[in-house]
This record gives structure tokens, C-alpha cells and sequence, in this order.
């Protein structure tokens, strides 16, 4: 999704591993066992990952012109897309056509917006741009690192405290959140600035200090304050202090997908997955919707006596989402070959 020429391998092993959990995420075989294990992370790498791999060179327009079409334009391709093909070939019940291109370019999160991570990352690179530029002017001491941390994060809870407390009645869709995601985006771009201080400021010394030990200590806290109130059923924190509760068990959940990324060997089709998930998100809902009515009209016995188990149904869904993801590969590589243009790239 970022459009960067030169590619570092532990980064696109991290997207792959994020857009296997979304995949997995929009199949409905998913299970709350499966949701609380990835939910903390898979959204945030994503972000993460995009602050990562931005370098802060251009003017605002340059930029900007990069955005619309590395950005914008897929998102505004895929979705009408994914909209006029659900007219003609439609599994599940859906709204008029108008309806359903006048939700999409609201881009309200829940009514109608398919594609709505592509949108709200757009949207997120301009504040986080002006952001950027900012921090690149200052002196870039310790106590600078530490303020624009404290602001970024600042801005993301706010964010969260609307989420959790604004009464959605006062909108006349029903809902808390904001046309295009404005509700969103400032805690997209922390994880954002998070990604771009540390490959700046942090990862040699992360590389440096974190070894097999204190990331298998890290994860089995991760395990521990994310299980246990599912276990449990007891959700004894809310308020203020749930929140500042689920960005420390995020900020576990990206540390330990960091020094898994970097010390795995990916192969090529892990990689492949991971340079191309604006293909994947942009079109695996409607091949999943197609393999899951073959399902359901073929062995739909067997497919419902799988869903209602907790266990068969999390084995079906993560193995239902590799081939998924094999079957995206013709797509990707047609796109990638003849229509690179989508995805803001030039034919290679």
C-alpha cells in the first residue's frame, strides 16, 4: 500500500500477516477465540507499517498528488467495483444501487463502506503529513521524541474517548462514527508516527536489546492481559482506564509482530501477499462470498456442523483463509501485469 520502490522483507511479512488476519477477520466461520488473539494488532501493524515506510521528501503537493493516486483513485476503482458487481452478482441482500454509491462516498464506517481501511488511511496521511513535517523541524532531541509521543497519543485517545462516549442518536445515521473516517484517523496516525520514529530513532535499538527472551516474556503478557478477561467473562476495567488498557496491550501485540517479522524467513508467496494487500482487501470479499454459497449448496450440513464448533470452526477459517489468499494471486498478478494503474503503479 505504500507504493515504496525499494522493499524491506520484514515489513512485507508483516502486512502479510496482518491482511490474513483481516481476511480471517470478514469470514463468518470467525470465532471470539481467534478474535481476541489478533484484534489488538492487526489494524495497528497496518499503520504501523505505513509510517514505517514513509520518507518525508516532497512538498504537500507532490505528496498529495502521490496519495490520490496510490490512494484515492484504487479506492474509488475497487469500491465502485465491488458495488456494480454486487448488482449483477449478488449473494446476500443488499441496498439500490444509488444507495449503496451514496454510503460508499459518505465513507460512514458500517453503512455500505467495503473498502473503508484505504479510505481512512488516505485521509490520515494529510494530518500526518503536516504532523511529519513539524517533527523534521525541530531539533529532534530526546525531549522532542518524548512530546510529539505525548501529542500523537493525546490526539488518539481523545479520538477514543469519542468513540466510547458519544451518544450516536445525536447523528442522524445512527452511529458514533464520522463521514471519511474523522473519527479514526488520529488514532491511525499515531500508530503511523509510531512506525516512522521507529525506523528513525528506535530500531537499531530494538534490534539491539530484544532478543527470543524478553519477546516470549512480552508475548505471554500479551496472552495473559488479552485472555484473561475473555476467559474470564470478567470486564472489570472500563471508562478512561479500559482504553489506556487496550493501547497496552497493542502496543505488546505490534512489539512482539515486529521480532517475529524480522525473524522469519518469508518465502515468495508471503511476500507477494504482502507487497500487493491493497488487491486482497479491495477484492476478498466477494470471493469469499462466492466460495462461501458453493459451500453452503454443496455440503451446507457439514459447513453449519463446522461453524458451531469453536474449535473446527477456528481450524476451518484459518485454513479457508490460505486459499483465499491463493486464489487472490491470479488477480494480483493480472493487475500487477496489464492493469498496474489501479493500485497507483506503472507497469514493471
Amino acid at each position: 500500500m505504500t507504493g515504496q520502490t525499494k522493499r524491506v522483507e520484514w515489513v512485507d511479512t508483516l502486512k502479510y500477516i496482518c491482511i490474513m488476519w483481516v481476511m480471517l477477520s470478514h469470514l463468518e466461520s470467525k470465532t471470539g477465540f481467534l478474535k481476541t488473539f489478533y484484534n489488538p494488532f492487526f489494524l495497528n501493524g497496518f499503520f504501523f507499517s505505513s509510517g514505517y515506510v514513509y520518507f518525508h521528501k516532497d512538498e504537500f503537493k507532490q505528496f498529495f498528488a502521490k496519495k490520490i493516486r496510490g490512494l484515492f483513485v484504487p479506492w474509488l476503482i475497487f469500491s465502485v467495483f465491488n458495488i456494480l458487481l454486487s448488482q449483477l452478482i449478488s449473494f446476500n441482500n443488499h441496498s439500490s444501487l444509488l444507495d449503496e454509491l451514496k454510503w460508499n462516498f459518505f465513507q460512514i464506517r458500517g453503512k455500505g463502506d467495503g473498502i473503508w481501511f484505504v479510505a481512512a488511511l488516505f485521509v490520515a496521511f494529510i494530518p500526518f503529513y503536516f504532523f511529519i513535517d513539524k517533527y523534521e523541524k525541530s531539533q529532534k532531541k530526546l525531549k522532542d521524541n518524548i512530546l510529539f509521543i505525548i501529542v500523537t497519543l493525546s490526539l488518539a485517545l481523545i479520538s477514543s474517548l469519542y468513540g466510547k462516549y458519544m451518544n450516536p442518536n445525536l447523528l442522524p445515521w445512527g452511529t458514533y462514527n464520522l463521514p471519511w473516517h474523522i473519527e479514526y484517523i488520529f488514532i491511525a496516525m499515531f500508530w503511523m508516527f509510531m512506525g516512522y520514529m521507529f525506523r528513525n530513532e528506535y530500531e537499531k535499538m530494538y534490534d539491539k536489546n530484544v532478543n527470543a527472551i524478553s519477546a516470549i516474556i512480552v508475548f505471554l503478557f500479551y496472552i495473559i492481559l488479552q485472555y484473561a478477561p475473555y476467559l474470564t467473562g470478567s470486564y472489570i476495567l472500563n471508562g478512561f482506564i479500559s482504553i489506556i488498557y487496550s493501547y497496552i496491550v497493542s502496543f505488546l501485540g505490534v512489539f512482539v509482530l515486529i521480532y517475529l517479522c524480522k525473524k522469519i524467513t518469508p518465502n515468495k508467496y508471503m511476500l507477494y501477499i504482502g507487497q500487493n494487500t491493497l488487491i486482497c482487501f479491495a477484492l476478498h470479499g466477494k470471493i469469499y462470498s462466492i466460495l462461501q454459497t458453493i459451500l453452503k449448496k454443496t455440503v451446507g450440513l457439514l459447513y453449519a456442523a463446522i461453524l458451531a464448533n469453536t474449535f473446527a470452526s477456528s481450524i476451518f477459517a484459518i485454513v479457508f483463509t490460505i486459499i483465499l489468499s491463493l486464489i487472490l494471486i491470479f488477480p494480483i498478478f493480472i493487475i500487477n501485469r496489464w492493469f498496474p494503474f489501479l493500485i497507483g503503479r506503472k507497469r514493471s
